[in-house]
């Protein structure tokens, strides 16, 4: 969830600015003053400069798309109703705020229908590319682990153990068993792989 929060959080920031911006360019370099947290920001910031308190209340508004699109995974419009209310719920007290946004999500305009609409489908986003990484790092450690585990029973063991021994007094140097196990595993790999080659040759 923190991943998918701090993703959307500052996108969504980021997308907002620049739609403010160029829909009002005389807005660039002007201070758009907002209630939050209980003090007035700035938030005519990039994402990286914004004010912590601003950043904050970002972030809520991400945790609440996050529990929107938990709670309502395959229905749209349920969502994005949750979404609205929590955004009624955070936003009750500022002032600066148009009344007609406090309707009802039914009652509301397309267009702002849709600002909520866009809130459940860029979570989605979020947790979709906050999960590959995750997942794919996942499966890296699932497959080291499994090239990393190899069973021996102890009479080879002791074989093995005793011929890196002799091996060690030959070359003057110790020669771990390890070593001798994971030299035997390359060549059977190899035998393995030359075996069906020659196996394929054959049948062509």
């Amino acid at each position: 969830m923190d991943a998918a929060v701090e993703y959307f959080a500052a996108r969504s920031h980021d997308a907002w600015r620049k739609q403010l911006l160029q829909t009002n360019p005389e807005q660039k370099g002007k201070p758009r003053m907002r209630l939050r947290g209980g003090v007035m920001v700035d938030v005519n910031q990039p994402w990286a400069k914004l004010h912590a308190k601003a950043k904050a209340d970002n972030k809520r508004a991400a945790q609440d798309a996050f529990a929107a699109v938990r709670k309502f995974p395959n229905d749209r419009e349920a969502a994005s109703d949750y979404a609205h209310k929590a955004w009624i719920k955070r936003n009750k007290s500022d002032p600066s705020l148009p009344k007609h946004l406090f309707k009802p999500y039914s009652a509301l305009s397309k267009v702002e229908k849709d600002k909520d609409r866009a809130h459940v489908d860029n979570m989605k986003k979020a947790i979709a590319a906050t999960r590959k990484p995750v997942d794919k790092v996942s499966k890296a450690k699932k497959a080291k682990s499994a090239r990393a585990i190899v069973r021996i029973d102890a009479k080879s063991w002791a074989g093995l153990q005793a011929a890196a021994k002799r091996l060690s007094a030959a070359l003057g140097h110790e020669v771990p068993a390890e070593a001798l196990l994971a030299v035997s595993a390359d060549a059977m790999a190899a035998l393995a792989k030359s075996v069906a080659s020659d196996v394929r040759r054959k049948r062509g």
